[in-house]
């Protein structure tokens, strides 16, 4: 009851002062009539201003009157001020950008990073396009595995980058990293990211030789930008054919708060959609997002962003032993995330960016009759001070401290076997400098330092960028680097006597943008070395772990983005060539590990039917065969799947309700019934002879159905 006084106070405040302000309003466009997305608009001297919309539009009040300036920035563009008198009457402005070419983020450096934001010019990926990807069902991974350098692993979920495993890719937000940013799931049934795309302006995908500002990923870094201020109060809610949302915005000048609930329950689904496996309890997810924006002082703004999700399941799933028989496996698990930023400028070219991150995981999984319990907590402090000398010349750097701390409890059949713990301080200090050069040379070159007190371990990793623009619409770009990281947590629980495991990047890249159309082309290479290995018959015994593996990662891809040839239609095609080696873990042999299928294509489509307000997707994702390794042949993971190949189509009417636009939404994946195939389970019969079991999707065909109402 307090906290919904507070709020109404909040919104009874933010009325009251609305009836003394003037409405400032319009749209802001290059010199072409395209719309800048994200263009920040202000009154010289004051907090009082907006960011573009999709379509270029703004639109804020101010209590300031007379003589006063409107002030336009947009990366890559020069600053545009004009004066205007405010009176009592809304005020509408057209304000055109003119480029600013010599600018250091006008020359975007493309090699291996993809600029998902409406900030900076590159290969684009909207928070809309994620939604209206046809095979991502509004999960921000599934729209990124559209891209090139990634590999099709629809059993799983999460990313896998250029030959690299998953736990190589990690997610940042604001700048700081998020722990666990997937579900938790059961074995071969795919993981789902945690964080709704909507609360996310801007998305880099950096698929190799990324800034020394991140580190602890071996292949690649998705670094996300949350949202700013709420530009108006607004509730939503969601009915879909997996569960329920609902949320709701309350808005001023100087902040908001939004808070989101969720229920999600699939046994009416599953009910109605056949699957594979037989569930004691059908999945139950539970999760709420609360987000607070509050400007301070005249350029402060202080973001908080806080999740909690709670899950329950239990299925029969094989028995290892023997595939005839089956066994419950129950999974619980919670999760809870903090994620808390403050950024300011000090004037004179000066600004600092701090925050803190905590993840809290609790899984709780019961496999066969026996129970494992674990618990992990990650917390991440960071502070970046940035110096501005001119539009050409830049220096940024900072400091991360991230402790880390894990438990694990086994139990078999009700007899505790085994308790493990550990704590690891991580500190990481860091310094960058951007320089533009000859007006057509970008340089990005910095140095990040890595230590940790479980490994008792420092490392030194030099990275380098380049940009140089070529003609007027293309540039080339070349990125190296090197990268550390600590051995996973599942690794740490049975010895501390390892080191950080090593990759080397080398990039090049080949970019060209005119005319709402994009292709690239780039080629990479990557060396792994201080891989960690043990025995997998003995993979409890501390002593057989070692750093002895390596391993490379090569290839090239292709990209092309259209959105300008056909009227309302926007598409783009990727392709992806990996080959990749690696001894690891409980390799027997350097193989291509299974996710790394030589072959990835995908095409993606979005046409959009203004007379009917709806728009038509479709997706296509073709992938080579993956490589298995069969027990009973004398060479490892000599088995080759066949190939993966899925079409899936998804349609968007936007309708009016109550005089607010609202969207009904239905997709549908895998519409041609494939049996796809992802790898191959054995087990021992009663004869002890090996038999196997196809790894394949737990529905033919799956369906998602949803209204989403706004008000």
């Amino acid at each position: 009851m307090k906290t919904k006084a507070l709020l109404t106070l909040i919104f009874v405040a933010a009325a009251a002062t609305a009836l003394a302000q003037v409405t400032i309003k319009g749209k802001v466009t290059d010199k072409a009539g395209n719309p800048l997305i994200g263009a920040s608009v202000t009154i010289k001297g004051a907090i009082d201003g907006a960011s573009t919309d999709t379509l270029g539009a703004f639109h804020f009040k101010t209590k300031r009157k007379g003589a006063q300036a409107v002030v336009a920035t947009y990366i890559g563009y020069e600053c545009f001020s004009k004066p205007i008198a405010i009176g009592n009457q809304t005020i509408d402005l057209h304000i055109i950008l003119k480029e600013t070419p010599t600018a250091i983020k006008d020359v975007v450096i493309t090699a291996g990073s993809f600029e998902a934001g409406d900030k900076k010019k590159g290969v684009t990926l909207k928070p809309l396009d994620i939604y209206t990807t046809a095979s991502a069902s509004g999960d921000m991974y599934g729209a990124l595995n559209t891209l090139p350098g990634t590999a099709a692993m629809p059993d799983d979920g999460r990313l896998f980058v250029r030959g690299g495993d998953a736990y190589e890719s990690l997610t940042f937000i604001d700048g700081l990293r998020i722990k666990n940013p997937y579900s938790s799931s059961m074995p071969d049934l795919p993981s789902r990211g945690r964080y709704a795309p909507q609360l996310f302006t801007g998305t880099t995908f950096s698929s190799g030789g990324y800034s020394a500002q991140y580190g602890q990923a071996l292949s690649s870094a998705l670094i996300l930008q949350t949202t700013g201020i709420a530009s108006k109060n607004q509730w939503g809610f969601g009915l879909l054919s997996v569960g329920v949302n609902g949320s709701e915005t309350l808005a001023n000048e100087n902040s908001s708060i939004s808070a989101q609930v969720e229920y999600y329950n699939l046994k009416p689904y599953y009910s109605v959609v056949e699957q594979k496996y037989h569930w004691n309890k059908y999945p139950e997810t539970f999760g709420t997002t609360i987000v607070g924006r509050q400007k301070v002082g005249r350029t402060g703004l202080l973001k908080v962003m806080s999740t909690l999700q709670m899950s329950h399941s239990n299925l029969q799933f094989p028995d290892f032993n023997d595939q005839a028989k089956l066994k419950d496996i129950d999974l619980k698990s919670k999760n809870f995330a903090v994620n808390m930023s403050y950024t300011d400028s000090w004037g004179k070219g000066w600004s600092i960016k701090a925050g803190a991150a905590l993840s809290v995981d609790d899984n709780r999984t019961a496999p066969f009759g026996n129970k494992v319990y674990e618990f992990n907590t990650y917390l991440q402090s960071k502070v970046v001070v940035k110096k501005e000398f001119s539009s050409t010349f830049n220096i940024n750097g900072g400091f991360e401290v991230s402790p880390n701390s894990f438990m694990q409890k086994y139990w078999e059949q009700e007899t505790l076997k085994s308790r493990t713990s550990f704590s690891d301080n991580n500190l990481s200090p860091f310094i960058e400098v951007e320089a533009m050069l000859f007006n057509k040379l970008a340089v990005r070159g910095g140095l990040r330092g890595e230590y940790s007190s479980l490994l008792n371990e420092k490392k030194v990793a030099p990275r380098l960028s380049l940009a140089w623009l070529v003609g007027d619409y293309s540039q080339l770009s070349v990125a190296t680097g090197i990268f550390y990281q600590t051995p996973e947590d599942q690794l740490l629980r049975f010895t501390h006597n390892l080191n950080f495991e090593k990759a080397n990047h080398y990039i090049i890249n080949y970019q060209i943008t005119k005319n709402d159309r994009i292709f690239r082309v780039e080629a990479y290479r990557k060396d792994y070395s201080s891989l960690v290995r043990f025995n997998k018959e003995q993979f409890y015994n501390p002593t057989l772990y070692n750093n002895d593996g390596n391993g490379y990662a090569q290839g090239f891809e292709l990209f092309w983005r259209d959105q300008k040839t056909v009227k309302n239609l926007d598409y783009w095609v990727s392709y992806s060539y990996i080959d990749s080696k690696r001894l690891y873990r409980d390799f027997t042999a350097k193989a291509t590990p299974t996710f790394a299928p030589k072959h990835n294509v995908s095409v993606v489509g979005k046409w959009f039917v203004p007379d009917i307000s709806t728009q038509f997707g479709a997706t296509a994702m073709l992938a080579s065969g993956r490589p298995y390794n069969n027990p009973t042949s004398s060479t490892f993971m000599d088995g080759i799947t066949k190939s993966y190949f899925n079409i899936s189509l998804n349609v968007s009417y936007i309708f009016q309700f109550f005089g607010k636009t609202s969207v009904l939404y239905l997709q549908t994946n895998n519409l041609l019934g494939r049996n796809n195939v992802y790898g191959y389970n054995f087990y021992k019969d009663a004869a002890g002879a090996y038999q196997q079991m196809p790894v394949t999707s737990s529905e033919k065909r799956g369906f998602l159905f949803g209204v989403f109402l706004n008000w």
